[in-house]
This record gives C-alpha cells, sequence and structure tokens, in this order.
C-alpha cells in the first residue's frame, strides 16, 4: 500500500512523480515537495518502523493519501482511494464522498464540528479549501507532521492510532504565536480494498486538543484597537487644544465673548 515512488518521488509518499502521473493535473500547477515537514516528522517522530513492516505502510499510505486531497486537483488523479467508493467521516458525522472532500479539504471535513464557530475557534462553514489551507500553514511555517503510533487491526479493516503535531510559530485566527508544540491524538478506521486503496475511513479525535493550544496566545487585534484608540485620543486633544486657542483669540478681539455677554 502506497510504498515508496521509485521513479523519483517523496520517501514516505507515492503517486507524486513518474508515467504514472504525467496527466495528473496539479492544483499548485506541480507537484509539491515536504522538505520541511519532512525533517520535522523524522527530528520528532515518536516511532521509527521497520521498512516493509505494517505500521510504516499504513503510515505512508495515509501520508499519500493526505497529499492527493491537498494537492491534486481532480479526483481521478486519486491513486489512493477507490474510484466511486471513497467516503470520509468524521466523529461520527455524515459521510463525505470523495468529491465532496475533495471540494472542501481536508481540514474543513475535519474540522465541521457545530460547536466550534460559537467558540471563536474554526468555523468550516465559512473557509474555503485555500482559505483553511492558508490558515495552517501560516501557524505551523514549519509543517505539521503525522505519524502512526499504534496498528490495531491489518487489511481490509485497519485500526491504528494516530498523532499530529507542529510548532505555532506562526499567528491563528488573529491570536499571536506562542512557539509551543502543538498535538493531538486519535484513531482511525480505515477500510481497503484488493488493491488496498481506500474505501472508507472514519476518523476519531477531540478537536479541542488542537485549537485550544492555537488559542492560547494573546490576541493581536485588540493592541492594534487599543492602538487606535490612542491615536484617536491624540488628535482629538489637539483639536481640543486648538479649540481652546482659538476661543482665547475671539474673547480678546470680542469683549463681549469675554465678558460673557450677549449683544441683543
Amino acid at each position: 500500500m502506497a510504498a515508496a515512488d521509485s521513479s523519483g518521488g517523496d520517501k514516505y509518499r507515492s503517486h507524486l512523480a513518474g508515467d504514472g502521473e504525467k496527466n495528473t493535473v496539479w492544483r499548485h500547477g506541480a507537484p509539491p515537495t515536504f522538505d520541511t515537514v519532512n525533517s520535522l516528522f523524522e527530528s520528532e517522530r515518536t516511532q521509527e518502523w521497520p521498512a516493509g513492516s505494517l505500521e510504516e505502510t499504513v503510515q505512508n499510505a495515509i501520508k499519500t493519501w493526505e497529499m492527493e486531497l491537498s494537492h491534486k486537483a481532480r479526483l481521478q488523479d486519486f491513486k489512493s482511494v477507490s474510484p466511486g467508493l471513497f467516503r470520509l467521516s468524521v466523529n461520527g458525522g455524515r459521510p463525505l464522498t470523495g468529491e465532496e472532500t475533495l471540494a472542501v479539504g481536508s481540514y474543513n471535513a475535519l474540522l465541521a464540528s457545530p460547536i466550534l464557530p460559537g467558540a471563536g475557534a474554526y468555523d468550516a462553514a465559512a473557509e474555503t479549501f485555500e482559505s483553511s489551507h492558508d490558515l495552517f500553514r501560516a501557524a505551523f511555517p514549519r509543517g505539521f507532521a503525522w505519524e502512526v503510533i499504534r496498528v490495531y487491526s491489518g487489511p481490509p479493516v485497519i485500526t491504528f492510532k494516530f498523532r499530529h503535531w507542529g510548532h505555532m510559530d506562526g499567528p491563528y485566527k488573529g491570536h499571536a504565536p506562542t512557539g509551543d508544540k502543538v498535538e493531538f491524538y486519535g484513531v482511525a478506521v480505515l477500510k481497503v480494498d484488493e488493491q488496498l486503496r481506500a474505501e472508507d475511513v472514519e476518523v476519531y479525535y477531540d478537536p479541542g486538543e488542537l485549537l485550544g493550544d492555537l488559542l492560547k496566545g494573546p490576541l493581536l487585534v485588540p493592541s492594534v484597537e487599543k492602538d487606535a484608540a490612542r491615536q484617536l485620543g491624540e488628535r482629538l486633544g489637539e483639536v481640543a487644544t486648538l479649540s481652546a486657542s482659538g476661543a482665547d483669540s475671539q474673547a480678546q478681539s470680542c469683549p463681549f465673548l469675554a465678558s460673557g455677554k450677549r449683544e441683543v
């Protein structure tokens, strides 16, 4: 399943290069590179699975699927899923078809929770495929790494535990970077066909583990508003000073104004 690409692609992701991809339509015009996130993965992973093991096979399969979902513009170019059968559900929610998942993107699919918008954490309905990726790319400039922690069962129904992590070196929704490691754990059930292509994926995790850490940084917007208010106060003070000096000048030139009397 999703073995290493022998035609010059990424060592953890298949179907990036070679004759099989000569007609692939890439979302950004060319195949992506993963050097930055691979470096994070290799330096901070908790498990290093033996080559050819079930754990490594599952790990590379999911990395390949995520790559295709994020970077291939057409479902027909996907090699990691079973055409017409693929479904993705998160925390028991409504399963999305392959077309629906491709349209909204992985972040919107994984964060489509009704309670998150009210908390100001994330609103999948307000984010596009592009904006959602930009949001997390900005928060995690060193990448958002992923690893398999444990595999509980093999094909055709693969059940496994995973870890997802990154370093918040950038802002998130107006919150300042903390520089902290942000991570969460989850489990997934992956049903595959005889060619080991994904037919059905169920993911279970607590989005609060991810978003709670991203919201820890102080808000940047209030400081901007405070500065704007300060500048407005200074300008109003200048206006008041000018008005007062103007009134004094008028009073000196007009005795009625100086004495407080009105001419009738």
